[in-house]
Protein backbone atom coordinates (compact mmCIF):
# COMPACT_ATOMS: atom_id res chain seq x y z
CA UNK A 1 0.00 0.00 0.00
CA UNK A 2 1.36 3.42 -0.90
CA UNK A 3 0.67 6.34 1.72
CA UNK A 4 2.11 9.78 2.48
CA UNK A 5 3.28 10.83 5.87
CA UNK A 6 1.46 14.47 6.45
CA UNK A 7 3.73 16.73 8.99
CA UNK A 8 1.18 19.78 10.33
CA UNK A 9 2.72 21.70 12.51
CA UNK A 10 0.10 23.62 14.06
CA UNK A 11 0.19 26.35 16.63
CA UNK A 12 -0.18 24.15 20.16
CA UNK A 13 1.59 20.80 18.71
CA UNK A 14 2.83 18.48 15.86
CA UNK A 15 0.56 16.17 14.52
CA UNK A 16 1.78 13.20 12.11
CA UNK A 17 -0.47 11.17 9.48
CA UNK A 18 -0.10 8.71 7.42
CA UNK A 19 -2.76 8.98 4.77
CA UNK A 20 -3.32 6.35 1.89
CA UNK A 21 -3.06 6.68 -1.56
CA UNK A 22 -7.03 6.70 -1.52
CA UNK A 23 -7.46 9.32 1.10
CA UNK A 24 -7.74 7.43 4.53
CA UNK A 25 -5.88 8.21 7.64
CA UNK A 26 -4.29 5.19 9.01
CA UNK A 27 -2.28 6.44 11.64
CA UNK A 28 -1.70 9.62 13.81
CA UNK A 29 0.55 11.01 16.28
CA UNK A 30 0.74 14.14 18.15
CA UNK A 31 2.96 16.26 20.64
CA UNK A 32 2.28 19.49 21.80
CA UNK A 33 5.25 22.36 22.35
CA UNK A 34 4.75 25.54 24.64
CA UNK A 35 4.46 29.32 23.62
CA UNK A 36 6.38 31.98 25.16
CA UNK A 37 4.93 35.79 26.12
CA UNK A 38 8.30 37.46 26.65
CA UNK A 39 6.54 40.71 26.86
CA UNK A 40 3.23 42.40 26.01
CA UNK A 41 1.95 41.86 22.42
CA UNK A 42 5.23 39.34 22.01
CA UNK A 43 4.49 35.99 20.96
CA UNK A 44 6.87 33.17 20.21
CA UNK A 45 7.69 29.80 19.81
CA UNK A 46 11.27 27.51 19.57
CA UNK A 47 11.51 25.66 16.45
CA UNK A 48 13.64 23.28 18.43
CA UNK A 49 10.18 22.21 20.14
CA UNK A 50 8.90 21.64 16.65
CA UNK A 51 11.26 19.63 15.46
CA UNK A 52 11.39 17.30 18.49
CA UNK A 53 7.43 17.27 18.59
CA UNK A 54 7.78 16.22 15.07
CA UNK A 55 9.89 13.80 16.17
CA UNK A 56 7.76 12.57 18.93
CA UNK A 57 4.61 12.14 17.28
CA UNK A 58 6.12 10.62 14.48
CA UNK A 59 7.47 7.71 17.03
CA UNK A 60 3.64 7.82 18.14
CA UNK A 61 2.71 6.98 14.52
CA UNK A 62 5.42 4.17 14.49
CA UNK A 63 4.08 2.92 17.47
CA UNK A 64 0.28 2.86 16.17
CA UNK A 65 -1.57 -0.55 16.64
CA UNK A 66 -2.32 -2.27 13.86
CA UNK A 67 -0.33 -0.31 11.45
CA UNK A 68 -0.24 -1.64 7.87
CA UNK A 69 2.76 -2.14 5.56
CA UNK A 70 2.94 0.70 3.87
CA UNK A 71 5.81 2.01 1.25
CA UNK A 72 5.95 5.85 1.86
CA UNK A 73 5.75 7.61 -1.47
CA UNK A 74 6.57 10.83 0.10
CA UNK A 75 6.17 13.30 3.27
CA UNK A 76 3.94 16.32 2.92
CA UNK A 77 4.41 19.49 4.84
CA UNK A 78 1.80 22.29 6.51
CA UNK A 79 2.45 24.59 8.91
CA UNK A 80 1.23 27.50 10.94
CA UNK A 81 2.14 30.89 8.63
CA UNK A 82 3.04 34.49 8.89
CA UNK A 83 6.02 33.46 11.07
CA UNK A 84 9.44 35.21 11.35
CA UNK A 85 11.99 32.77 11.57
CA UNK A 86 15.54 33.68 11.54
CA UNK A 87 17.92 30.18 10.07
CA UNK A 88 21.64 30.73 10.62
CA UNK A 89 23.63 27.26 9.06
CA UNK A 90 23.07 25.40 12.42
CA UNK A 91 20.04 26.24 12.68
CA UNK A 92 17.39 28.66 14.01
CA UNK A 93 18.86 31.60 15.70
CA UNK A 94 16.64 32.15 19.09
CA UNK A 95 12.90 31.78 18.75
CA UNK A 96 10.27 32.40 15.92
CA UNK A 97 7.98 35.28 16.29
CA UNK A 98 4.16 33.94 15.75
CA UNK A 99 1.85 35.10 13.72
CA UNK A 100 -0.35 36.34 16.63
CA UNK A 101 2.56 38.74 17.20
CA UNK A 102 2.08 42.54 17.12
CA UNK A 103 4.48 44.00 18.61
CA UNK A 104 5.78 45.55 15.20
CA UNK A 105 2.68 48.13 15.42
CA UNK A 106 5.65 51.49 15.28
CA UNK A 107 7.04 49.89 11.87
CA UNK A 108 3.78 48.97 10.13
CA UNK A 109 2.83 52.87 10.78
CA UNK A 110 6.04 53.97 9.10
CA UNK A 111 5.83 51.41 6.55
CA UNK A 112 2.61 52.85 5.58
CA UNK A 113 3.73 56.52 6.17
CA UNK A 114 6.63 56.21 3.85
CA UNK A 115 5.12 53.47 1.23
CA UNK A 116 1.51 54.67 0.82
CA UNK A 117 -0.87 51.96 2.90
CA UNK A 118 -3.44 52.29 -0.53
CA UNK A 119 -0.64 51.54 -2.69
CA UNK A 120 1.07 48.78 -0.42
CA UNK A 121 -2.34 47.09 0.06
CA UNK A 122 -3.02 46.88 -3.41
CA UNK A 123 0.09 45.41 -3.72
CA UNK A 124 -0.29 42.73 -0.91
CA UNK A 125 -3.72 42.53 -1.71
CA UNK A 126 -3.83 42.67 2.35
CA UNK A 127 -3.84 45.02 5.10
CA UNK A 128 -0.77 45.34 6.79
CA UNK A 129 0.10 46.05 10.25
CA UNK A 130 1.97 45.02 13.10
CA UNK A 131 1.28 41.34 13.00
CA UNK A 132 2.80 41.36 9.12
CA UNK A 133 6.40 40.13 8.57
CA UNK A 134 7.16 42.79 6.65
CA UNK A 135 7.14 45.05 10.01
CA UNK A 136 8.63 42.53 12.04
CA UNK A 137 11.61 42.55 9.90
CA UNK A 138 12.09 46.03 10.10
CA UNK A 139 11.53 45.64 14.15
CA UNK A 140 14.23 43.19 13.87
CA UNK A 141 17.02 45.32 12.25
CA UNK A 142 16.58 48.10 14.78
CA UNK A 143 15.79 46.49 18.41
CA UNK A 144 18.13 42.56 17.54
CA UNK A 145 20.66 43.29 14.66
CA UNK A 146 23.00 41.06 15.77
CA UNK A 147 20.97 38.41 15.52
CA UNK A 148 19.21 39.33 12.13
CA UNK A 149 22.66 39.88 10.39
CA UNK A 150 23.93 36.55 12.00
CA UNK A 151 20.71 34.60 9.79
CA UNK A 152 21.10 33.52 6.00
CA UNK A 153 17.38 33.27 5.56
CA UNK A 154 14.13 34.23 7.05
CA UNK A 155 11.72 31.65 7.08
CA UNK A 156 8.83 32.48 7.30
CA UNK A 157 6.07 29.15 8.17
CA UNK A 158 6.82 26.37 10.96
CA UNK A 159 6.45 24.24 8.15
CA UNK A 160 9.40 25.74 6.41
CA UNK A 161 11.65 24.78 9.45
CA UNK A 162 10.95 21.27 9.12
CA UNK A 163 11.41 21.14 5.89
CA UNK A 164 14.63 22.34 6.24
CA UNK A 165 15.57 19.95 8.80
CA UNK A 166 14.72 17.31 7.00
CA UNK A 167 16.02 17.91 3.88
CA UNK A 168 18.04 21.20 4.13
CA UNK A 169 16.69 23.52 1.92
CA UNK A 170 15.36 26.47 2.61
CA UNK A 171 12.20 27.74 0.78
CA UNK A 172 8.67 28.74 1.44
CA UNK A 173 5.21 28.08 -0.51
CA UNK A 174 3.22 30.76 -2.08
CA UNK A 175 -0.07 30.76 0.18
CA UNK A 176 1.87 31.14 3.48
CA UNK A 177 3.83 34.26 1.42
CA UNK A 178 0.73 35.85 1.02
CA UNK A 179 0.26 36.08 4.10
CA UNK A 180 3.37 38.01 5.16
CA UNK A 181 2.75 41.73 3.77
CA UNK A 182 6.74 40.55 1.52
CA UNK A 183 4.68 39.35 -1.63
CA UNK A 184 3.36 41.14 -4.99
CA UNK A 185 0.41 39.50 -5.35
CA UNK A 186 -0.12 40.03 -8.68
CA UNK A 187 3.26 39.26 -9.65
CA UNK A 188 3.25 35.97 -7.61
CA UNK A 189 6.77 37.36 -6.65
CA UNK A 190 8.89 39.05 -3.76
CA UNK A 191 8.04 42.85 -3.37
CA UNK A 192 12.01 43.31 -4.01
CA UNK A 193 11.11 47.53 -4.84
CA UNK A 194 9.82 47.56 -0.68
CA UNK A 195 11.97 45.42 1.21
CA UNK A 196 14.92 46.98 -0.77
CA UNK A 197 13.77 50.60 -0.24
CA UNK A 198 13.41 49.76 3.28
CA UNK A 199 16.90 48.21 3.37
CA UNK A 200 15.98 44.96 4.64
CA UNK A 201 18.34 43.00 2.30
CA UNK A 202 16.37 40.84 -0.04
CA UNK A 203 19.14 38.13 -0.11
CA UNK A 204 17.71 36.54 3.15
CA UNK A 205 14.14 35.55 1.29
CA UNK A 206 13.97 31.83 0.58
CA UNK A 207 12.86 30.32 -2.52
CA UNK A 208 9.32 30.19 -3.35
CA UNK A 209 7.81 26.43 -4.53
CA UNK A 210 4.49 25.52 -5.45
CA UNK A 211 2.82 22.87 -2.97
CA UNK A 212 3.21 20.26 -4.86
CA UNK A 213 6.84 20.33 -5.60
CA UNK A 214 9.39 18.46 -4.13
CA UNK A 215 11.63 20.65 -2.18
CA UNK A 216 14.75 17.75 -1.52
CA UNK A 217 14.84 14.48 -0.56
CA UNK A 218 15.46 13.60 3.36
CA UNK A 219 18.98 13.36 4.47
CA UNK A 220 20.61 10.41 6.70
CA UNK A 221 20.54 12.46 9.95
CA UNK A 222 16.41 13.25 9.71
CA UNK A 223 16.11 9.91 8.69
CA UNK A 224 17.81 8.64 11.92
CA UNK A 225 16.10 11.04 14.00
CA UNK A 226 12.43 10.70 11.87
CA UNK A 227 12.41 6.56 10.85
CA UNK A 228 11.49 7.52 7.87
CA UNK A 229 14.02 6.22 5.02
CA UNK A 230 16.47 8.31 3.81
CA UNK A 231 16.21 9.63 0.54
CA UNK A 232 11.85 9.91 0.64
CA UNK A 233 11.01 12.74 -1.45
CA UNK A 234 9.94 15.72 0.78
CA UNK A 235 7.03 18.07 -0.67
CA UNK A 236 7.03 21.57 0.59
CA UNK A 237 3.40 21.76 1.00
CA UNK A 238 1.28 24.55 1.74
CA UNK A 239 0.52 26.74 5.12
CA UNK A 240 -2.16 25.43 7.27
CA UNK A 241 -4.92 27.33 5.38
CA UNK A 242 -4.19 26.40 2.24
CA UNK A 243 -4.04 22.53 2.94
CA UNK A 244 -6.91 22.81 5.14
CA UNK A 245 -8.82 24.21 1.89
CA UNK A 246 -7.69 21.24 -0.17
CA UNK A 247 -8.57 18.71 2.50
CA UNK A 248 -12.46 19.83 3.25
CA UNK A 249 -12.66 19.31 -0.36
CA UNK A 250 -12.99 23.53 -1.12
CA UNK A 251 -9.75 22.92 -3.06
CA UNK A 252 -12.05 24.01 -6.22
CA UNK A 253 -14.05 27.32 -6.53
CA UNK A 254 -17.79 26.42 -5.35
CA UNK A 255 -17.56 25.21 -2.02
CA UNK A 256 -17.30 27.04 1.29
CA UNK A 257 -15.87 26.19 4.70
CA UNK A 258 -15.53 26.80 8.43
CA UNK A 259 -12.29 25.76 10.28
CA UNK A 260 -12.85 26.30 13.83
CA UNK A 261 -9.55 25.19 15.76
CA UNK A 262 -7.91 27.25 17.85
CA UNK A 263 -7.74 30.56 15.56
CA UNK A 264 -10.53 29.85 12.64
CA UNK A 265 -12.40 31.16 9.90
CA UNK A 266 -14.73 31.29 6.59
CA UNK A 267 -12.55 30.54 3.42
CA UNK A 268 -13.62 29.30 0.10
CA UNK A 269 -11.29 28.77 -3.31
CA UNK A 270 -11.61 31.13 -6.41
CA UNK A 271 -10.15 31.25 -9.79
CA UNK A 272 -10.53 35.53 -9.74
CA UNK A 273 -11.45 37.46 -7.13
CA UNK A 274 -11.19 41.38 -5.79
CA UNK A 275 -9.28 41.98 -3.10
CA UNK A 276 -11.50 43.79 -0.30
CA UNK A 277 -9.22 44.28 3.01
CA UNK A 278 -11.13 47.12 4.25
CA UNK A 279 -14.08 44.35 5.05
CA UNK A 280 -12.04 41.95 6.89
CA UNK A 281 -11.53 40.13 4.11
CA UNK A 282 -7.40 38.39 3.55
CA UNK A 283 -6.86 37.33 -0.30
CA UNK A 284 -4.31 35.02 -0.57
CA UNK A 285 -2.57 32.63 -2.66
CA UNK A 286 -4.40 28.99 -3.51
CA UNK A 287 -1.95 25.94 -3.16
CA UNK A 288 -1.82 26.12 -6.91
CA UNK A 289 -0.34 29.51 -7.46
CA UNK A 290 -2.39 31.06 -10.53
CA UNK A 291 -5.93 30.11 -7.95
CA UNK A 292 -6.52 32.88 -5.05
CA UNK A 293 -8.26 31.90 -1.53
CA UNK A 294 -10.18 34.74 0.10
CA UNK A 295 -10.68 34.48 3.96
CA UNK A 296 -12.66 35.87 6.81
CA UNK A 297 -10.18 35.24 9.89
CA UNK A 298 -10.63 35.08 13.19
CA UNK A 299 -7.43 35.06 15.28
CA UNK A 300 -9.30 33.55 18.63
CA UNK A 301 -11.35 31.08 17.97
CA UNK A 302 -11.29 26.95 19.64
CA UNK A 303 -8.60 28.84 22.01
CA UNK A 304 -11.51 30.93 23.98
CA UNK A 305 -12.90 27.41 24.88
CA UNK A 306 -9.56 26.60 26.00
CA UNK A 307 -9.39 29.61 27.92
CA UNK A 308 -12.97 29.58 29.77
CA UNK A 309 -11.92 25.43 30.45
CA UNK A 310 -9.19 26.50 32.30
CA UNK A 311 -10.57 29.60 34.18
CA UNK A 312 -13.75 27.54 35.59
CA UNK A 313 -11.94 24.79 36.33
CA UNK A 314 -9.60 26.97 38.37
CA UNK A 315 -6.26 25.88 36.85
CA UNK A 316 -7.15 22.87 36.21
CA UNK A 317 -9.10 22.56 32.51
CA UNK A 318 -12.43 21.06 33.01
CA UNK A 319 -13.03 18.20 30.80
CA UNK A 320 -14.71 19.17 27.60
CA UNK A 321 -17.99 16.47 28.61
CA UNK A 322 -18.22 18.54 31.59
CA UNK A 323 -18.35 21.59 29.47
CA UNK A 324 -20.55 20.46 27.56
CA UNK A 325 -22.65 19.50 30.40
CA UNK A 326 -21.97 23.03 31.94
CA UNK A 327 -22.96 24.66 28.54
CA UNK A 328 -26.15 22.30 27.55
CA UNK A 329 -27.70 22.98 31.05
CA UNK A 330 -28.66 26.69 30.78
CA UNK A 331 -30.78 28.29 27.83
CA UNK A 332 -29.88 29.45 24.08
CA UNK A 333 -28.68 32.96 25.00
CA UNK A 334 -26.94 32.18 28.17
CA UNK A 335 -29.85 33.93 30.59
CA UNK A 336 -28.27 37.45 28.78
CA UNK A 337 -24.77 37.63 28.79
CA UNK A 338 -22.49 37.84 25.65
CA UNK A 339 -19.00 37.42 25.07
CA UNK A 340 -17.16 38.90 22.77
CA UNK A 341 -14.24 36.43 21.54
CA UNK A 342 -11.30 38.81 21.18
CA UNK A 343 -8.77 37.18 23.42
CA UNK A 344 -5.83 38.36 21.65
CA UNK A 345 -6.88 41.27 19.24
CA UNK A 346 -8.66 40.41 16.18
CA UNK A 347 -8.22 40.42 12.56
CA UNK A 348 -11.76 40.14 10.71
CA UNK A 349 -14.14 42.22 10.63
CA UNK A 350 -11.75 44.67 12.10
CA UNK A 351 -8.17 44.52 12.47
CA UNK A 352 -7.24 45.45 16.09
CA UNK A 353 -4.51 44.18 18.08
CA UNK A 354 -5.67 45.52 21.42
CA UNK A 355 -9.32 44.27 21.27
CA UNK A 356 -9.71 41.74 24.45
CA UNK A 357 -12.58 39.08 25.04
CA UNK A 358 -15.17 40.35 27.50
CA UNK A 359 -18.08 39.23 29.19
CA UNK A 360 -21.26 41.55 28.98
CA UNK A 361 -24.41 41.19 31.15
CA UNK A 362 -23.45 39.23 34.10
CA UNK A 363 -25.43 39.34 37.08
CA UNK A 364 -25.36 37.72 40.77
CA UNK A 365 -27.54 35.08 39.21
CA UNK A 366 -24.81 34.26 36.20
CA UNK A 367 -23.66 30.77 36.63
CA UNK A 368 -21.00 28.54 35.01
CA UNK A 369 -22.68 27.18 32.97
CA UNK A 370 -24.10 30.47 31.43
CA UNK A 371 -20.56 31.53 31.01
CA UNK A 372 -19.49 28.14 29.51
CA UNK A 373 -22.83 28.62 26.80
CA UNK A 374 -22.20 31.99 25.86
CA UNK A 375 -18.39 31.61 25.46
CA UNK A 376 -19.62 28.90 22.59
CA UNK A 377 -22.33 31.50 21.33
CA UNK A 378 -19.92 34.09 21.09
CA UNK A 379 -17.53 32.45 19.07
CA UNK A 380 -20.29 31.26 16.63
CA UNK A 381 -21.57 35.03 16.44
CA UNK A 382 -18.26 36.48 15.36
CA UNK A 383 -18.28 33.76 12.89
CA UNK A 384 -21.54 35.05 11.71
CA UNK A 385 -19.77 38.43 11.07
CA UNK A 386 -17.33 36.66 9.07
CA UNK A 387 -19.88 34.85 6.77
CA UNK A 388 -21.31 38.56 5.90
CA UNK A 389 -17.61 39.13 5.12
CA UNK A 390 -16.96 36.48 2.78
CA UNK A 391 -20.31 37.46 1.09
CA UNK A 392 -22.20 33.68 1.71
CA UNK A 393 -25.49 33.11 0.39
CA UNK A 394 -28.49 33.35 3.56
CA UNK A 395 -28.95 29.25 3.80
CA UNK A 396 -26.04 27.28 2.46
CA UNK A 397 -24.49 24.91 3.77
CA UNK A 398 -21.01 25.24 5.33
CA UNK A 399 -18.50 22.33 5.97
CA UNK A 400 -16.94 22.26 9.28
CA UNK A 401 -13.49 21.50 9.98
CA UNK A 402 -11.25 21.58 12.89
CA UNK A 403 -11.01 20.49 15.92
CA UNK A 404 -14.40 22.46 16.74
CA UNK A 405 -16.53 20.06 14.92
CA UNK A 406 -15.98 17.22 17.54
CA UNK A 407 -18.70 19.27 19.85
CA UNK A 408 -22.15 18.20 18.91
CA UNK A 409 -23.35 21.22 21.08
CA UNK A 410 -20.84 23.42 19.51
CA UNK A 411 -21.69 22.87 16.00
CA UNK A 412 -25.96 22.86 16.79
CA UNK A 413 -25.27 26.70 17.89
CA UNK A 414 -22.87 27.38 14.97
CA UNK A 415 -26.04 25.98 12.84
CA UNK A 416 -28.47 28.29 14.97
CA UNK A 417 -26.43 31.60 14.61
CA UNK A 418 -25.05 31.09 11.44
CA UNK A 419 -29.25 29.81 10.23
CA UNK A 420 -27.45 27.64 7.99
CA UNK A 421 -26.99 23.59 7.46
CA UNK A 422 -23.84 22.56 9.07
CA UNK A 423 -21.56 19.76 7.75
CA UNK A 424 -19.29 17.65 9.75
CA UNK A 425 -16.56 16.30 8.42
CA UNK A 426 -15.60 12.35 9.32
CA UNK A 427 -12.49 13.34 10.68
CA UNK A 428 -12.79 17.54 11.19
CA UNK A 429 -9.69 17.54 12.96
CA UNK A 430 -7.30 16.21 10.38
CA UNK A 431 -8.65 18.03 6.99
CA UNK A 432 -5.00 19.95 6.92
CA UNK A 433 -3.17 16.01 6.88
CA UNK A 434 -5.91 14.99 4.55
CA UNK A 435 -4.94 18.27 1.82
CA UNK A 436 -1.72 17.98 2.48
CA UNK A 437 -1.41 14.10 1.15
CA UNK A 438 -3.48 15.39 -2.02
CA UNK A 439 -1.20 17.97 -2.41
CA UNK A 440 1.93 15.82 -2.49
CA UNK A 441 -0.31 12.71 -4.35
CA UNK A 442 -0.63 15.96 -6.80
CA UNK A 443 3.00 16.37 -7.20
CA UNK A 444 3.26 11.71 -7.79
CA UNK A 445 0.59 12.12 -10.70
CA UNK A 446 -1.56 9.90 -8.49
CA UNK A 447 -4.53 12.90 -8.84
CA UNK A 448 -5.48 14.77 -11.90
CA UNK A 449 -6.72 17.45 -9.84
CA UNK A 450 -7.59 18.68 -6.07
CA UNK A 451 -10.76 17.11 -5.83
CA UNK A 452 -9.77 13.16 -6.31
CA UNK A 453 -13.23 11.94 -5.17
CA UNK A 454 -16.30 12.42 -3.08
CA UNK A 455 -14.83 9.54 -0.59
CA UNK A 456 -11.95 11.59 0.08
CA UNK A 457 -14.63 14.05 2.14
CA UNK A 458 -16.81 12.07 3.80
CA UNK A 459 -19.51 13.76 5.83
CA UNK A 460 -20.09 12.07 9.42
CA UNK A 461 -23.20 13.91 10.49
CA UNK A 462 -24.67 17.50 9.52
CA UNK A 463 -26.84 20.00 11.62
CA UNK A 464 -29.87 21.77 10.85
CA UNK A 465 -30.72 25.12 11.95
CA UNK A 466 -33.46 25.02 14.98
CA UNK A 467 -36.18 28.57 13.51
CA UNK A 468 -36.96 29.15 17.27
CA UNK A 469 -33.51 29.48 18.46
CA UNK A 470 -32.28 31.05 15.31
CA UNK A 471 -34.39 33.67 15.79
CA UNK A 472 -33.25 34.58 19.21
CA UNK A 473 -30.12 34.59 17.72
CA UNK A 474 -30.84 37.46 15.24
CA UNK A 475 -31.63 39.57 18.37
CA UNK A 476 -28.10 38.75 20.13
CA UNK A 477 -26.52 39.07 17.10
CA UNK A 478 -27.92 43.12 16.58
CA UNK A 479 -26.42 43.49 20.15
CA UNK A 480 -23.08 41.57 19.59
CA UNK A 481 -22.29 43.16 16.18
CA UNK A 482 -22.63 46.95 17.65
CA UNK A 483 -20.42 45.83 20.63
CA UNK A 484 -16.78 46.62 19.60
CA UNK A 485 -17.66 49.97 17.90
CA UNK A 486 -18.64 50.90 21.36
CA UNK A 487 -15.91 49.55 23.21
CA UNK A 488 -13.10 50.20 20.57
CA UNK A 489 -11.67 53.31 21.64
CA UNK A 490 -11.26 51.47 25.96
CA UNK A 491 -9.68 48.61 24.29
CA UNK A 492 -7.09 51.19 23.10
CA UNK A 493 -6.97 53.00 26.52
CA UNK A 494 -6.55 49.83 28.38
CA UNK A 495 -3.96 49.41 26.01
CA UNK A 496 -2.04 51.96 27.07
CA UNK A 497 -2.42 51.62 30.31
CA UNK A 498 -1.07 47.79 30.01
CA UNK A 499 2.12 49.09 28.11
CA UNK A 500 2.64 51.59 30.70
CA UNK A 501 3.42 49.32 33.28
Amino acid sequence: MEAIIALDIGSTGAKAGLVSREGRLLATGYAGYPTRTPASQQVEQSPEDWWAAVCVALGQLWGAAALPTVEIAGVALIGQMQDTILLGPGGALGNAILYSDSRAGAEAGEIERRMGAAWLTERTGNLQGGSSVLAKWLWLQRNEPARLAAADTLLLGAHDYIGWRLCGVAASDFTTASTTGLLDLAANDWLWDVIDGLGLGHEKLPALLPASAVMGSLHPGAAQATGIPAGTPVFHGSGDLGATTVGVGAGLPGRAYCYLGTSGWIAASFDRATPNPEAGLFTLRHPQPKRLIQVAPMLTAGGNLEWVRGVLGQGTPLAYAEMERLAGGTSPGSRGVLYLPYLAGERSPFTDPDARACFVGMGVDTTSGDLARSVLEGTALAYRSLCRVLGLGAGEPLLLAGGGGKSALWSQILADVLNRPIQILADPGSAAVVGAAILAGAGLGWYESLFPDESFFPIATGFEPNLAHSQRYDDLYEIFDALYPHLGDSFGALARLRQAR
